[in-house]
């Protein structure tokens, strides 16, 4: 879902001349689609993540589509992030919640979606957010309702990051991991953004320059000048220059 949401802000904040004349759909059909990841090494490879807990893969550029259907997951869960190995392309992780009451987890295939494991240390966890560090494809960050987790390990063990029971870090809906630096992650909640420059050790508020009470849906961080960052929010989209100690407010589409 992070690929989506970057591709898709680009598309917004640079105008009508970066989208296409026209859309067509693609499928497949009968679903809520939620997520979309490629293969960086093969772009017309791509997973497609639905609201009922279902997982498709093409292979063609999305002009045919075929359900994975070894990944058993229930039906009322969403399939909300997924996110591919670009040093392993046959690993993928698919991280989901649930719609009923708890429930989730992260899924993950070695073989391109042919199996797929249910990860130990992430289960019952509804994950809203996923990331992969660029510098490091072993570890990864998770966001749930309950806080900010990270695992060292390609997703055998995960660790909580964010203080238990913190008041504001909770209900994570976006997570993105500094390019060059892995101890640098910034968490995006129901109620502003929190970033840690040390792994997790310490938290710091970086909401200055966002309008109060803002939903932050995804972080972008930009690869090549880190310090960069983008962010979408139920309060439009932001940008800042300074790695999050001050945000302004963009145009980048019409509406809120």
């Amino acid at each position: 879902m992070g690929r989506l949401r970057a591709w898709l802000l680009g598309v917004l904040l640079l105008g009508p001349s970066a989208a296409p004349a026209e859309w067509r759909s693609l499928g497949p059909f009968g679903g809520d689609a939620r997520s979309l990841a490629a293969d960086p090494a093969n772009p017309d490879r791509m997973y497609l993540g639905t609201g009922t807990g279902q997982l498709y893969l093409s292979e063609d550029g999305g002009g045919s589509w075929r359900r994975l259907e070894a990944l058993q997951a229930p039906t009322d869960w969403v399939v909300d992030n997924l996110v591919v190995d670009p040093a392993q392309p046959e690993v993928v992780y698919a991280a989901m919640y649930s719609l009923g009451t708890g429930g989730g987890g992260i899924f993950k295939t070695s073989d391109g979606g042919i199996t797929w494991t249910l990860l130990e240390g992430m289960r019952g966890q509804s994950v809203r957010a996923l990331a992969l560090a660029p510098s490091n494809p072993q570890i990864l960050v998770a966001g749930t309702l309950e806080g900010v987790f990270r695992s060292r390990d390609a997703g055998r063990s995960w660790q909580r990051i964010s203080p238990a029971g913190h008041a504001e870090i909770h209900s994570v809906e976006s997570v993105a991991i500094d390019p060059a630096n892995p101890e640098i992650v910034y968490a995006g909640t129901w109620h502003l953004p929190w970033k840690t420059t040390d792994g997790g050790a310490h938290w710091t508020s970086i909401k200055t320059g966002m309008i109060d009470d803002s939903d932050v849906f995804s972080i972008v961080i930009d690869p090549t000048r880190p310090s960069r960052i983008y962010a979408t929010a139920c309060t439009g989209i932001y940008r800042s220059d300074n790695g999050g100690k001050q945000w302004r407010r963009i145009q980048g589409i019409p509406n809120s």
